[in-house]
């Protein structure tokens, strides 16, 4: 009996061996030509081991069907032809939207063992790759898309679905970023998998007003490698900000921010694949930053580079000043570290979100210090157009900073703290780091949501961009190790105090009018207005759908629920979906979203951290997250590895199993669950109206 088991285990060893060798063998090569209608698909099997070529096969995704094709043998290369419109005429049902993937059927003989495997036509199984003429096809009838799957790199083609052509983008990052004399120069490196680029072309887009310019680029193909399939391109943008500047004041832009986007004319497609120039090698050098200065007339423009968002996109500031403040700025700023021990008495703060908001925690704890501590040299910085002037004048114009004004320049040079938000660049006059050498002034972030359904490592890191933090807030113990952990913030620059709005949204919350309101509420997405990305519109997709299906129809008109969706601005292009569906369409820049929370009895979101503001209010939130599968770059922050399952909320990412979660949310009457409820608890220590005032004990702390 033991000698049985002994030549059992023993088989299932070697054949444990036989699987490995296959699975680890690459074949030299395959290739795919498109001729007229035909599509040709040729390989070659790899010889240092015993093989035999069955078939190849067409799977239809759909419905589990395989079309075999015999092939036609030439010294070792196997070849099969299929016509294409012949193929879906007979196979396809009509209205199709269907996938199908590419196959052969081999057998190995392996020390004695035969194993014969179906396997797709990967570009994981084979050494080397070519295509030859392969593009969309598209007739009267039928749209057709040759694409290699994410799953298995096998070939497939689909019909009537669209495929995105940025799944074919493996990696794109700045190397260096100079200006010399009126051009700055950018230069980086672009990978592609499997298919090259053809053509490239740089576009900027100005993110408020839509102003868009070809600039000019150069790209050339420095490597291509068989095995991983990869094409490395290197790339070089100059820009002339001389002429920039002159274009901006002929069509009289205002302060701007400037994304640059590649649009990549990939081999076989019709339309360009649109990635940003994103991703810098050393976001701290200090060369990325330099400012170029051009005057006409009374005015100065100053254009500054700054890196934004989850991947550190490429963005040119472009802000306008009187000539007078520039001269000023230039005469003044040699001798600010001279005149600033004159002024420190003062204890100068300055806080700001950006110029033309007041309306987060900046705004929260400027109010609460102008009402409480109406002693101190308190200043807000605002723009004079900014819609949130009026209230910020009400508590005393005599304490606003006008951006880019004289008396800014000088109270920014003289301040002993600045306290900012989540964008510490926003409120400096060139918009960039540049200026955090020239300021004597400690760094207080007032971030604007708690950390942990966003990432923002690239912008809130501690020394990310040349910007240390002196002290960074946060609301529990939970957060406090994540901004440790994460952000690698030192433990001694961490207090936890709750953020300002906090007081605001739990005074009086047992007495806060509670209206029958399904709040839908998606992220905001880094993406640029112009061009969406795949994940915003997937979110789209996704929510529209919700909202037009039946089950959650009868869930609302069950239970008498208003639906309100409040859009970001990155989905101000789908206006028009949501306005479709049935319920109220909001835009969040232009809400009272405290108020808003509130008002509802129920949340949902894929994402959006006001998720955590709605769950201290002891109601219940749902995360909605279908999977998404895209762009390294553009993938959403998984929040689930943020908090481990701390969220104080459900995560789903089906829409059928979120109709199950609402009916049983209605089921409950609305209550958040126990567990839920200490979720939400773990993540407020302070669960009271007095988180300015920890702020402010903090700072004075800090500053004696």
């Amino acid at each position: 009996m033991d000698f049985m088991n002994s030549t059992t285990n023993e088989q299932h060893l070697k054949l444990e061996q036989t699987e490995k060798i296959i699975k680890e063998l690459r074949h030299p090569s395959f290739s795919i030509k498109k001729q007229d209608d035909d599509l040709i698909t040729s390989i070659t099997l790899a010889k240092d081991i015993s093989t035999e070529f069955k078939e190849f096969f067409i799977l239809h995704r759909e419905t589990g069907e395989k079309y075999s094709f015999t092939a036609d043998s030439i010294n070792g290369t196997y070849t099969f032809s299929v016509d294409i419109r012949s193929f879906i005429k007979k196979y396809v049902p009509e209205d199709p939207k269907e996938h199908f993937e590419f196959y052969f059927t081999v057998r190995y003989l392996i020390d004695g063992h035969e194993i014969e495997k179906d396997e797709p036509l990967s570009l994981n199984r084979f050494i080397h790759y070519e295509s030859y003429g392969l593009t969309e096809v598209q007739d009267s009838d039928h749209h057709l898309y040759p694409y290699f799957s994410r799953k298995t790199q096998g070939f497939c083609f689909s019909i009537n679905i669209p495929v995105r052509s940025v799944r074919y983008i493996q990696d794109s990052k700045i190397d260096t970023v100079q200006l010399k004399k009126d051009t700055l120069g950018l230069t980086g490196t672009i990978i592609t998998k499997a298919i090259p680029i053809n053509r490239v072309d740089t576009v900027m887009v100005g993110r408020k007003f839509g102003h868009r310019q070809v600039i000019h680029s150069d790209h050339q193909l420095t490597d291509s490698t068989d095995g991983t399939h990869l094409h490395y391109y290197d790339y070089q943008i100059n820009l002339d900000l001389e002429e920039c500047a002159r274009e901006f004041f002929i069509s009289n832009t205002n302060d701007e921010d400037f994304d640059l986007y590649f649009e990549l004319y990939l081999n076989g497609f019709f339309d360009p694949t649109i990635i940003r120039v994103s991703n810098p090698s050393d976001a701290n050098a200090k060369k990325n930053y330099a400012c170029f200065s051009y005057s006409y007339g009374k005015k100065t423009k100053l254009l500054a580079p700054n890196f934004t968002g989850q991947s550190n996109n490429f963005i040119l500031s472009v802000t306008n000043f009187e000539n007078e403040t520039v001269e000023y700025m230039k005469e003044i700023l040699p001798f600010a570290s001279v005149l600033r021990p004159f002024y420190s008495s003062r204890g100068i703060w300055i806080i700001g979100e950006t110029p033309m908001e007041a309306k987060n925690n900046g705004w929260a704890f400027y109010r609460y210090m102008r009402q409480h501590h109406p002693e101190k040299e308190v200043y807000y910085v605002i723009d004079r157009t900014s819609p949130d002037y009026a209230k910020a004048a009400a508590l005393g114009e005599d304490h606003l900073l006008i951006f880019k004004s004289k008396k800014y320049i000088w109270t920014l040079l003289m301040a002993q703290l600045l306290i900012t938000t989540e964008e510490p660049f926003a409120i400096l006059p060139t918009r960039n780091p540049l200026w955090l050498d020239e300021l004597g002034a400690k760094n207080v972030v007032l971030q604007k949501n708690v950390l942990g359904l966003q990432d923002i490592k690239a912008s809130l890191e501690y020394n990310a961009k040349r910007f240390k933090a002196d002290l960074f807030f946060v609301s529990s113990k939970t957060e406090k190790r994540l901004a440790i952990e994460t952000l690698n913030f030192p433990e001694d620059k961490v207090s936890i105090t709750g953020l300002p709005r906090f007081d605001e949204l739990l005074m009086d919350e047992t007495l806060s009018e509670k209206k029958q309101k399904l709040l839908i509420f998606p992220m905001n997405h880094d993406s640029g207005l112009y061009y969406q990305s795949d994940v915003i519109e997937h979110m789209v997709l996704s929510f529209v759908s919700l909202l037009k299906n039946p089950t959650f129809l009868d869930f609302v008109h069950q239970y008498q629920l208003e639906v309100v969706a409040a859009l970001p601005t990155s989905m101000l292009h789908y206006i028009a979906a949501f306005t479709d569906c049935n319920g109220t369409v909001l835009l969040q820049s232009q809400e009272d979203i405290q108020q808003l929370i509130k008002e509802s009895s129920l949340l949902i979101t894929d994402a959006d951290p006001i998720a955590f503001d709605f769950s201290f209010l002891l109601k219940p939130v749902l995360f909605y997250q279908p999977d998404i599968k895209t762009l390294a770059s553009e993938v959403p922050f998984n929040s689930t590895h943020t908090y481990l399952n701390e969220l104080p909320g459900e995560i789903t990412t089906s829409e059928e199993s979120l109709i199950h979660l609402l009916e049983q949310i209605g089921i409950n009457q609305f209550q958040v669950s126990r567990k839920n409820q200490q979720k939400a608890d773990a993540l407020l220590y302070y669960h009271d109206t007095q988180s300015n005032q920890r702020i402010y004990e903090a700072i004075t702390d800090l500053l004696h």
